[in-house]
Protein backbone atom coordinates (compact mmCIF):
# COMPACT_ATOMS: atom_id res chain seq x y z
CA UNK A 1 0.00 0.00 0.00
CA UNK A 2 1.91 3.41 -1.16
CA UNK A 3 0.84 6.10 1.51
CA UNK A 4 2.52 8.52 -0.14
CA UNK A 5 3.83 12.17 1.95
CA UNK A 6 0.60 12.46 3.88
CA UNK A 7 2.90 14.05 6.22
CA UNK A 8 4.44 16.75 4.02
CA UNK A 9 2.58 20.04 2.70
CA UNK A 10 0.74 19.70 -0.22
CA UNK A 11 -0.14 22.66 -2.86
CA UNK A 12 -3.14 20.67 -4.17
CA UNK A 13 -4.42 20.40 -0.59
CA UNK A 14 -4.28 24.04 0.24
CA UNK A 15 -5.95 25.70 -3.24
CA UNK A 16 -8.54 22.54 -2.62
CA UNK A 17 -8.76 23.91 0.79
CA UNK A 18 -9.58 27.44 0.28
CA UNK A 19 -12.28 26.70 -2.32
CA UNK A 20 -13.74 24.05 0.23
CA UNK A 21 -13.59 25.48 2.87
CA UNK A 22 -15.48 28.98 1.37
CA UNK A 23 -18.17 26.25 0.01
CA UNK A 24 -18.40 24.50 3.79
CA UNK A 25 -18.42 27.86 5.91
CA UNK A 26 -20.46 30.45 3.65
CA UNK A 27 -22.70 28.31 1.48
CA UNK A 28 -23.28 24.84 2.32
CA UNK A 29 -23.51 26.16 5.79
CA UNK A 30 -25.90 29.06 7.42
CA UNK A 31 -23.28 29.93 10.26
CA UNK A 32 -20.42 28.00 11.34
CA UNK A 33 -18.60 28.87 14.77
CA UNK A 34 -15.08 27.29 15.36
CA UNK A 35 -14.29 27.59 19.42
CA UNK A 36 -11.18 27.10 21.30
CA UNK A 37 -8.51 26.27 18.58
CA UNK A 38 -6.04 28.52 20.79
CA UNK A 39 -6.04 25.32 22.74
CA UNK A 40 -4.01 23.13 20.09
CA UNK A 41 -0.39 23.65 20.62
CA UNK A 42 2.16 24.05 18.08
CA UNK A 43 5.64 22.56 17.65
CA UNK A 44 4.42 19.54 19.60
CA UNK A 45 2.89 16.32 18.30
CA UNK A 46 -0.70 16.68 18.02
CA UNK A 47 -3.53 13.64 18.15
CA UNK A 48 -7.36 15.45 18.18
CA UNK A 49 -10.01 13.22 19.23
CA UNK A 50 -13.65 14.43 18.24
CA UNK A 51 -16.77 12.69 18.33
CA UNK A 52 -17.88 11.29 15.18
CA UNK A 53 -21.74 11.74 14.19
CA UNK A 54 -21.77 12.91 10.44
CA UNK A 55 -19.41 10.76 8.34
CA UNK A 56 -16.90 13.12 6.25
CA UNK A 57 -18.32 15.94 7.24
CA UNK A 58 -16.57 15.42 10.91
CA UNK A 59 -13.54 15.46 9.23
CA UNK A 60 -13.76 18.59 6.90
CA UNK A 61 -15.53 20.28 10.40
CA UNK A 62 -11.67 19.86 11.57
CA UNK A 63 -10.12 20.33 8.39
CA UNK A 64 -11.74 24.02 8.45
CA UNK A 65 -11.27 24.75 11.70
CA UNK A 66 -7.49 24.51 11.56
CA UNK A 67 -4.87 26.87 9.41
CA UNK A 68 -3.04 23.68 9.35
CA UNK A 69 -3.14 20.52 6.89
CA UNK A 70 -3.63 17.86 9.20
CA UNK A 71 -3.91 14.09 8.56
CA UNK A 72 -6.59 11.85 9.53
CA UNK A 73 -7.42 8.17 10.35
CA UNK A 74 -11.02 6.91 9.00
CA UNK A 75 -12.66 3.78 8.53
CA UNK A 76 -11.79 1.46 5.46
CA UNK A 77 -14.74 0.96 4.04
CA UNK A 78 -15.06 4.65 2.78
CA UNK A 79 -12.15 3.69 0.75
CA UNK A 80 -13.85 1.11 -1.33
CA UNK A 81 -14.43 3.10 -4.50
CA UNK A 82 -11.19 4.14 -6.02
CA UNK A 83 -11.83 7.33 -6.94
CA UNK A 84 -13.23 8.10 -3.51
CA UNK A 85 -10.35 6.88 -2.29
CA UNK A 86 -7.99 8.81 -4.35
CA UNK A 87 -9.75 12.05 -3.26
CA UNK A 88 -8.89 10.79 0.61
CA UNK A 89 -5.93 10.36 0.13
CA UNK A 90 -5.61 14.13 -1.43
CA UNK A 91 -7.41 14.90 2.04
CA UNK A 92 -4.75 12.90 3.78
CA UNK A 93 -7.26 10.76 5.16
CA UNK A 94 -5.69 7.16 5.49
CA UNK A 95 -7.93 3.70 5.48
CA UNK A 96 -7.88 1.67 9.22
CA UNK A 97 -9.03 -1.55 8.86
CA UNK A 98 -10.96 -3.56 11.04
CA UNK A 99 -11.99 -7.05 11.72
CA UNK A 100 -14.74 -6.67 10.01
CA UNK A 101 -12.40 -6.18 6.77
CA UNK A 102 -10.97 -9.21 6.74
CA UNK A 103 -8.32 -10.36 9.15
CA UNK A 104 -5.65 -10.37 6.34
CA UNK A 105 -6.47 -6.53 6.39
CA UNK A 106 -5.58 -6.10 9.69
CA UNK A 107 -2.04 -6.46 8.67
CA UNK A 108 -2.14 -3.05 6.75
CA UNK A 109 -3.05 -1.54 10.42
CA UNK A 110 0.95 -1.73 11.20
CA UNK A 111 1.69 0.24 8.03
CA UNK A 112 -0.97 2.60 8.98
CA UNK A 113 -0.02 3.14 12.75
CA UNK A 114 3.93 3.45 11.90
CA UNK A 115 2.70 6.59 8.86
CA UNK A 116 0.93 7.66 11.44
CA UNK A 117 3.88 8.43 14.04
CA UNK A 118 5.26 9.48 11.09
CA UNK A 119 3.13 12.16 10.73
CA UNK A 120 3.31 13.22 14.53
CA UNK A 121 7.05 13.14 14.76
CA UNK A 122 6.81 15.99 11.77
CA UNK A 123 4.91 17.84 14.14
CA UNK A 124 1.77 17.50 11.83
CA UNK A 125 -1.60 17.30 13.38
CA UNK A 126 -3.30 13.59 13.44
CA UNK A 127 -6.91 13.26 14.06
CA UNK A 128 -8.52 10.64 15.03
CA UNK A 129 -12.55 9.75 15.62
CA UNK A 130 -11.71 7.26 18.67
CA UNK A 131 -15.54 5.87 18.66
CA UNK A 132 -14.50 3.92 15.18
CA UNK A 133 -18.03 4.87 13.91
CA UNK A 134 -20.14 7.49 13.31
CA UNK A 135 -23.96 7.74 15.28
CA UNK A 136 -26.91 10.01 14.19
CA UNK A 137 -27.48 10.68 18.15
CA UNK A 138 -26.71 13.01 20.44
CA UNK A 139 -24.26 10.53 22.18
CA UNK A 140 -21.05 9.29 23.05
CA UNK A 141 -20.02 5.71 22.38
CA UNK A 142 -17.16 3.80 24.51
CA UNK A 143 -13.86 4.73 22.88
CA UNK A 144 -11.79 2.39 20.93
CA UNK A 145 -7.87 2.20 21.82
CA UNK A 146 -6.91 4.11 18.75
CA UNK A 147 -5.39 7.41 20.25
CA UNK A 148 -4.19 5.35 23.06
CA UNK A 149 -2.27 2.94 20.70
CA UNK A 150 -0.54 5.62 18.65
CA UNK A 151 -0.29 8.12 21.78
CA UNK A 152 2.01 5.90 23.76
CA UNK A 153 3.24 4.39 20.88
CA UNK A 154 4.85 7.41 20.28
CA UNK A 155 6.08 7.98 23.84
CA UNK A 156 8.06 4.74 23.52
CA UNK A 157 9.50 5.26 20.37
CA UNK A 158 10.81 8.98 21.78
CA UNK A 159 12.10 7.43 25.25
CA UNK A 160 8.92 9.07 26.59
CA UNK A 161 9.72 12.49 25.60
CA UNK A 162 7.66 13.22 23.03
CA UNK A 163 5.07 15.18 25.16
CA UNK A 164 1.78 13.91 22.85
CA UNK A 165 -0.87 16.22 23.04
CA UNK A 166 -4.41 14.72 22.93
CA UNK A 167 -6.87 17.83 22.42
CA UNK A 168 -10.93 16.53 22.96
CA UNK A 169 -12.96 18.17 20.00
CA UNK A 170 -16.76 18.12 19.84
CA UNK A 171 -19.13 18.69 16.55
CA UNK A 172 -22.39 20.09 17.16
CA UNK A 173 -25.14 20.57 13.63
CA UNK A 174 -28.12 21.97 14.37
CA UNK A 175 -29.62 19.39 11.78
CA UNK A 176 -27.02 16.39 10.30
CA UNK A 177 -28.57 16.70 6.51
CA UNK A 178 -30.26 19.89 5.84
CA UNK A 179 -28.43 22.52 3.36
CA UNK A 180 -28.24 25.89 5.47
CA UNK A 181 -28.12 24.40 8.89
CA UNK A 182 -25.64 25.30 11.79
CA UNK A 183 -22.29 23.82 12.29
CA UNK A 184 -20.86 24.74 15.98
CA UNK A 185 -17.11 22.99 16.61
CA UNK A 186 -15.42 23.43 20.08
CA UNK A 187 -11.68 22.10 21.21
CA UNK A 188 -10.83 21.44 24.86
CA UNK A 189 -7.71 22.22 26.54
CA UNK A 190 -4.63 19.39 25.53
CA UNK A 191 -4.30 15.96 27.84
CA UNK A 192 -1.01 14.97 28.45
CA UNK A 193 0.47 11.17 28.97
CA UNK A 194 2.85 12.68 31.68
CA UNK A 195 0.67 10.78 34.38
CA UNK A 196 0.28 7.83 32.84
CA UNK A 197 3.66 7.01 31.65
CA UNK A 198 4.87 4.79 34.80
CA UNK A 199 1.91 2.92 35.18
CA UNK A 200 1.95 1.97 31.03
CA UNK A 201 5.95 1.11 31.83
CA UNK A 202 4.32 -1.76 33.96
CA UNK A 203 0.67 -2.57 32.79
CA UNK A 204 -0.07 -0.81 29.24
CA UNK A 205 -3.53 -2.16 29.57
CA UNK A 206 -4.31 -0.55 32.67
CA UNK A 207 -2.64 2.67 31.77
CA UNK A 208 -4.50 2.96 28.54
CA UNK A 209 -7.75 2.19 30.04
CA UNK A 210 -7.60 4.95 32.74
CA UNK A 211 -6.82 7.31 29.63
CA UNK A 212 -9.25 6.34 27.35
CA UNK A 213 -12.19 6.86 30.35
CA UNK A 214 -10.71 10.01 30.81
CA UNK A 215 -10.74 10.97 27.65
CA UNK A 216 -14.41 10.36 26.99
CA UNK A 217 -15.05 12.72 29.92
CA UNK A 218 -13.41 15.56 28.47
CA UNK A 219 -14.85 14.56 24.77
CA UNK A 220 -18.46 14.59 26.89
CA UNK A 221 -17.70 18.06 28.04
CA UNK A 222 -17.40 19.30 24.94
CA UNK A 223 -20.39 18.27 23.12
CA UNK A 224 -24.37 17.00 24.16
CA UNK A 225 -24.28 13.93 25.61
CA UNK A 226 -27.82 11.92 26.03
CA UNK A 227 -26.69 8.69 28.02
CA UNK A 228 -29.61 6.53 27.19
CA UNK A 229 -30.15 5.98 23.59
CA UNK A 230 -33.51 4.33 23.81
CA UNK A 231 -34.65 7.98 25.39
CA UNK A 232 -32.57 9.81 22.91
CA UNK A 233 -35.05 11.39 20.58
CA UNK A 234 -37.39 12.45 23.89
CA UNK A 235 -34.53 14.30 25.19
CA UNK A 236 -33.33 15.61 21.50
CA UNK A 237 -37.33 17.02 21.04
CA UNK A 238 -37.09 18.26 24.98
CA UNK A 239 -34.05 20.08 24.11
CA UNK A 240 -35.44 22.23 21.64
CA UNK A 241 -38.57 22.63 23.46
CA UNK A 242 -36.93 24.53 26.73
CA UNK A 243 -34.20 25.93 24.68
CA UNK A 244 -35.15 29.41 25.02
CA UNK A 245 -36.64 29.41 28.54
CA UNK A 246 -33.44 27.73 29.81
CA UNK A 247 -31.03 29.93 27.80
CA UNK A 248 -33.06 32.91 30.01
CA UNK A 249 -32.16 30.76 33.08
CA UNK A 250 -28.51 30.57 32.23
CA UNK A 251 -28.42 34.36 31.79
CA UNK A 252 -27.13 33.40 28.17
CA UNK A 253 -28.78 34.88 24.72
CA UNK A 254 -30.79 32.48 23.34
CA UNK A 255 -30.67 33.58 19.47
CA UNK A 256 -26.79 32.76 19.84
CA UNK A 257 -25.73 29.99 18.37
CA UNK A 258 -23.31 28.78 20.46
CA UNK A 259 -24.90 29.08 23.43
CA UNK A 260 -26.87 26.01 21.83
CA UNK A 261 -24.59 23.75 23.35
CA UNK A 262 -24.40 25.37 26.81
CA UNK A 263 -28.29 25.93 26.73
CA UNK A 264 -29.16 21.89 25.76
CA UNK A 265 -26.74 20.44 27.79
CA UNK A 266 -28.64 21.83 30.80
CA UNK A 267 -31.92 20.91 29.76
CA UNK A 268 -30.29 17.28 29.35
CA UNK A 269 -28.64 17.52 32.91
CA UNK A 270 -31.82 18.84 34.06
CA UNK A 271 -34.15 15.80 32.78
CA UNK A 272 -31.63 13.39 34.60
CA UNK A 273 -31.75 14.64 37.59
CA UNK A 274 -35.50 14.35 38.04
CA UNK A 275 -34.67 10.85 36.27
CA UNK A 276 -32.93 10.45 39.23
CA UNK A 277 -34.77 11.94 42.28
CA UNK A 278 -38.43 11.49 40.94
CA UNK A 279 -38.96 8.53 38.09
CA UNK A 280 -42.56 8.96 37.88
CA UNK A 281 -42.67 12.80 37.44
CA UNK A 282 -39.67 11.87 34.87
CA UNK A 283 -41.84 9.40 32.93
CA UNK A 284 -44.88 11.59 33.22
CA UNK A 285 -42.42 14.31 31.21
CA UNK A 286 -42.00 11.28 28.94
CA UNK A 287 -45.09 10.75 27.97
CA UNK A 288 -45.98 14.56 27.37
CA UNK A 289 -42.90 15.09 25.02
CA UNK A 290 -44.53 12.13 23.07
CA UNK A 291 -47.90 13.62 23.07
CA UNK A 292 -47.15 16.83 22.15
CA UNK A 293 -44.84 15.89 19.55
CA UNK A 294 -47.90 13.43 18.35
CA UNK A 295 -50.17 16.68 18.55
CA UNK A 296 -47.57 18.57 16.01
CA UNK A 297 -47.01 15.87 13.72
CA UNK A 298 -51.19 16.06 13.69
CA UNK A 299 -50.91 19.62 12.82
CA UNK A 300 -47.99 19.31 10.43
CA UNK A 301 -46.51 21.77 12.66
CA UNK A 302 -42.97 22.90 14.33
CA UNK A 303 -42.06 23.31 17.81
CA UNK A 304 -40.94 26.94 16.97
CA UNK A 305 -44.54 27.53 15.07
CA UNK A 306 -46.06 27.68 18.87
CA UNK A 307 -43.20 29.43 20.26
CA UNK A 308 -42.84 32.48 17.11
CA UNK A 309 -46.44 32.49 16.48
CA UNK A 310 -47.47 36.07 14.62
CA UNK A 311 -50.77 37.45 13.96
CA UNK A 312 -52.29 36.81 10.76
CA UNK A 313 -51.75 40.66 9.75
CA UNK A 314 -48.04 40.43 10.21
CA UNK A 315 -47.72 37.65 8.15
CA UNK A 316 -49.22 39.58 5.22
CA UNK A 317 -45.97 41.11 4.96
CA UNK A 318 -44.61 37.64 4.49
CA UNK A 319 -47.00 37.06 2.12
CA UNK A 320 -46.77 39.97 -0.25
CA UNK A 321 -42.86 39.59 -0.37
CA UNK A 322 -43.50 35.95 -1.31
CA UNK A 323 -45.71 37.27 -4.32
CA UNK A 324 -43.50 39.96 -5.34
CA UNK A 325 -40.51 37.47 -4.87
CA UNK A 326 -41.71 34.79 -7.06
CA UNK A 327 -40.48 35.65 -10.35
CA UNK A 328 -37.08 35.48 -8.75
CA UNK A 329 -37.65 32.30 -6.93
CA UNK A 330 -38.53 31.03 -10.62
CA UNK A 331 -35.28 32.37 -12.47
CA UNK A 332 -32.95 30.75 -9.38
CA UNK A 333 -34.84 27.16 -9.10
CA UNK A 334 -35.19 26.66 -13.24
CA UNK A 335 -31.31 27.92 -13.27
CA UNK A 336 -30.27 25.42 -10.62
CA UNK A 337 -32.48 22.54 -10.43
CA UNK A 338 -30.38 20.10 -12.34
CA UNK A 339 -26.94 20.61 -9.61
CA UNK A 340 -29.64 20.55 -6.93
CA UNK A 341 -31.58 17.40 -7.78
CA UNK A 342 -27.93 15.77 -9.02
CA UNK A 343 -27.39 14.56 -5.33
CA UNK A 344 -30.44 13.06 -4.80
CA UNK A 345 -30.20 10.65 -7.30
CA UNK A 346 -27.47 9.34 -5.26
CA UNK A 347 -28.65 9.53 -1.68
CA UNK A 348 -32.28 8.46 -1.95
CA UNK A 349 -30.03 4.88 -2.42
CA UNK A 350 -28.47 5.34 0.83
CA UNK A 351 -28.12 2.67 3.31
CA UNK A 352 -26.18 4.89 5.64
CA UNK A 353 -28.26 8.68 5.53
CA UNK A 354 -25.27 10.18 7.58
CA UNK A 355 -23.53 9.79 4.14
CA UNK A 356 -25.96 11.79 2.58
CA UNK A 357 -24.68 15.57 3.33
CA UNK A 358 -21.20 14.48 2.60
CA UNK A 359 -22.23 13.46 -0.60
CA UNK A 360 -24.75 16.46 -1.49
CA UNK A 361 -21.83 18.73 -0.58
CA UNK A 362 -18.61 17.16 -2.32
CA UNK A 363 -20.79 16.64 -5.26
CA UNK A 364 -22.08 20.25 -5.18
CA UNK A 365 -18.52 21.05 -5.22
CA UNK A 366 -17.81 19.98 -9.17
CA UNK A 367 -21.22 19.96 -10.17
CA UNK A 368 -22.39 23.44 -9.83
CA UNK A 369 -19.53 25.34 -10.98
CA UNK A 370 -19.41 22.24 -14.35
CA UNK A 371 -23.34 23.14 -14.73
CA UNK A 372 -22.72 27.25 -14.42
CA UNK A 373 -20.06 26.89 -16.91
CA UNK A 374 -21.93 24.38 -19.54
CA UNK A 375 -24.94 27.08 -18.99
CA UNK A 376 -23.39 30.18 -19.39
CA UNK A 377 -21.41 28.77 -22.09
CA UNK A 378 -24.57 28.33 -23.93
CA UNK A 379 -26.05 32.48 -23.31
CA UNK A 380 -22.46 32.83 -25.23
CA UNK A 381 -23.67 31.23 -27.85
CA UNK A 382 -27.51 32.56 -28.19
CA UNK A 383 -26.55 36.42 -27.45
CA UNK A 384 -22.65 36.52 -28.26
CA UNK A 385 -22.21 39.18 -25.34
CA UNK A 386 -19.32 39.09 -22.86
CA UNK A 387 -20.93 41.16 -20.71
CA UNK A 388 -24.70 39.16 -20.56
CA UNK A 389 -22.77 35.93 -20.31
CA UNK A 390 -21.08 37.26 -16.97
CA UNK A 391 -23.92 38.85 -15.58
CA UNK A 392 -25.91 35.58 -16.12
CA UNK A 393 -23.01 33.92 -14.91
CA UNK A 394 -22.41 35.76 -11.61
CA UNK A 395 -26.67 35.40 -10.99
CA UNK A 396 -26.25 31.44 -11.13
CA UNK A 397 -24.96 31.19 -7.47
CA UNK A 398 -26.86 34.63 -6.12
CA UNK A 399 -30.22 33.54 -7.27
CA UNK A 400 -30.07 30.20 -6.84
CA UNK A 401 -29.30 31.01 -3.01
CA UNK A 402 -32.10 33.39 -2.86
CA UNK A 403 -34.58 30.99 -4.54
CA UNK A 404 -33.76 28.78 -1.43
CA UNK A 405 -34.28 31.19 1.36
CA UNK A 406 -37.64 31.66 -0.86
CA UNK A 407 -38.36 28.13 -0.82
CA UNK A 408 -37.65 28.35 3.11
CA UNK A 409 -39.60 31.53 3.96
CA UNK A 410 -42.70 29.97 1.91
CA UNK A 411 -42.57 26.90 4.32
CA UNK A 412 -42.10 28.68 7.20
CA UNK A 413 -44.92 31.09 6.47
CA UNK A 414 -47.17 27.97 5.53
CA UNK A 415 -46.81 27.01 9.00
CA UNK A 416 -47.22 30.02 10.60
CA UNK A 417 -50.63 30.59 8.59
CA UNK A 418 -51.75 26.82 9.50
CA UNK A 419 -51.07 27.11 13.18
CA UNK A 420 -53.27 31.15 13.31
CA UNK A 421 -56.10 28.62 11.43
CA UNK A 422 -56.18 26.20 14.41
CA UNK A 423 -55.41 28.48 17.06
CA UNK A 424 -58.86 28.65 18.42
CA UNK A 425 -59.13 25.03 18.04
CA UNK A 426 -59.68 23.08 21.51
CA UNK A 427 -56.77 20.38 20.30
CA UNK A 428 -54.16 23.70 19.58
CA UNK A 429 -54.98 25.04 22.91
CA UNK A 430 -54.11 21.57 24.62
CA UNK A 431 -51.54 21.42 22.57
CA UNK A 432 -50.22 24.71 24.00
CA UNK A 433 -50.71 23.83 27.47
CA UNK A 434 -49.04 20.49 26.97
CA UNK A 435 -45.89 22.89 25.69
CA UNK A 436 -46.16 25.15 28.50
CA UNK A 437 -46.43 22.35 30.96
CA UNK A 438 -43.24 20.71 29.64
CA UNK A 439 -41.08 23.64 29.99
CA UNK A 440 -42.72 24.21 33.91
CA UNK A 441 -41.26 20.88 34.50
CA UNK A 442 -37.74 21.11 33.51
CA UNK A 443 -37.53 24.38 34.67
CA UNK A 444 -38.76 23.61 38.03
CA UNK A 445 -35.01 21.19 38.21
CA UNK A 446 -32.46 22.63 39.75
Amino acid sequence: MKLGKVEKFSIRYAILKVYGKFAHDKIFYKKVKYEGVENIPKGKPVLIAPNHQNALMDALAIIFALNRQIVFLARSDIFQNSLVGKILFLLKILPVYRMRDGKEKLKLNELIYNKTIQVLKNKRPVVIFPEAQHIDKRHLRRLKKSIQRVAFKLEEDSDFKADVQIIPAGIYYSNYWNFRSKLYVSFGKPLSLKDYIEEYKNDPAKAMLKFGNLLHKKITEQIIHIKDLQTHDEYDFLSDVCDSEIARALSVEPLRFENKVKVDKETVRRADKLREENSEKFRELLEDVRKYKKGLEDFKLKDWVLEKSEPTGKLMHKIILLILGFPVYIYGAVNNIIPYLLPKIITKSLQDRQFESSIVYGLGLFSFPVFYILQSLAVWFITKSFLYTLIYFVSLPVFGLIAFIYSRLFVKTLGQLRFNKNRDNEKMKNLLRLREKIILTIKSVK
